[in-house]
Formats: C-alpha cells, structure tokens, sequence
C-alpha cells in the first residue's frame, strides 16, 4: 500500500514539474497525466464493491489508450542534439536529461498501466480463453484509438465532449495505413503483455 502511494506521489510530481518548470518535453506532464488517470481509475474499480464502481470501469476504458499512447512520443527524442552522423553521439548534458525525462516516465507508465490490465481482468474473474480475447480487444480498440489520438489529435475528452465527431473518426476513414498501423500497435501491445506475464510467471514459480 505505501508504495502505492510512493508511486501515485512521483506520478504528481513528475506532472508538476515537467508542465512548470521545464521548456523540453513540457507535454509530457499532460500526456502523463492522461496516463495517470486509468489507474486510478482502475484501482477504484478493484476497492469498490457499489454499483458505482461499473462508472470507473467505463472511464478506465476511456483513458487507457492514454497509456501506451506514450509509446508515440519515443520519436520526440529526435529533436534532441544528442545523435550526430556516423553514429556518434555528443555528451550534451542538457539533452541527455531531457531523455531521462522523456523515457523514464515512458517505461514506467506503460509497464504499471498495462500490468494493471492483469489485476482488472482478475478481479471480474473472467476465464482464460475469455481473457485472451479481452486483450485482444482492448489492443485492437487502444491500437484504433492511438491512431486517432496521434493522426486525428483526437484527445480522450472529446469522446466525452463531442461522442459524435470522435466515434466517426475512430470508426471511419478506414484505409491501409491505418490497418497497418492498428495491426502493429496491437501486437505491440500484446508483446509488452507478454513480457509482463512471463515476468510474473517466473516470480510465482520464485516464490
């Protein structure tokens, strides 16, 4: 529980400090932030035994595209000065620590977020076959959703804020492209799953 807490802490600070106080990256505090939220989401779905607790299983789905999202902003990092021609690298100090700001939240958003996908799908207990068929479908849903996100710059509140236009974008303007792309962010997905559960797997048999 306290590193729960230790955690969801670092998570606020980071989004503080990135949307304040730095120039590089200063997007990263938003799209953090919109990481951040399907896991609070997700653990008040898992602590609450009301009806109510259905509502945040419907905003974790919302946000959760938000989390491998964060995987697209890996290509931010061309923008730095730290990469020259012929494979060298130069030590630009400043450079340098706008990659650890930029990678660092990157890996551990997405490795948290999609480890509590696991918890979720444990808590309504749903069978085997019925959870491989769930993250199928949330990979494939987050793969369409990503696109739009990063091609549509449609932004998860607007599902809210404007259900029509959103759910045409993400539904229609179907082309090969976007196929491609969705077909790979899946199994992009389903790769990082899978690293998760071999990582679990091996510490249960540990244990």
């Amino acid at each position: 529980m306290k590193k729960n807490y230790l955690f969801h802490f670092g998570v606020i600070l980071y989004i503080l400090f990135m949307s304040l106080f730095r120039e590089t990256f200063s997007f990263m505090g938003l799209n953090v932030f919109l990481a951040w939220l399907p896991l609070v989401f997700g653990s008040l779905f898992m602590k609450l035994i009301s009806p109510v607790r259905w509502l945040f299983a419907a905003l974790w789905l919302l946000f959760f595209p938000n989390v491998p999202y964060l995987l697209t902003d890996l290509f931010h990092l061309e923008s730095l000065r730290i990469y020259h021609a012929h494979g060298l690298f130069a030590p630009v100090a400043s450079d340098w620590w706008s990659y650890f700001f930029l990678v660092l939240p990157i890996l551990v958003m997405v490795f948290v977020g999609m480890a509590q996908v696991f918890h979720l799908l444990a808590t309504v207990k749903l069978q085997k076959s019925q959870r491989f068929i769930s993250l199928l479908g949330l990979a494939v849903l987050s793969g369409i959703a990503v696109y739009s996100g990063r091609f549509d710059r449609i932004h998860s509140v607007e599902l809210i804020l404007k259900p029509l236009h959103a759910l045409q974008l993400l539904l229609g303007n179907w082309h090969v492209e976007k196929i491609q792309f969705v077909v790979m962010f899946s199994l992009l997905q389903l790769g990082v799953w899978a690293l998760i559960f071999g990582l679990q797997h091996d510490r249960s048999l540990q244990d």
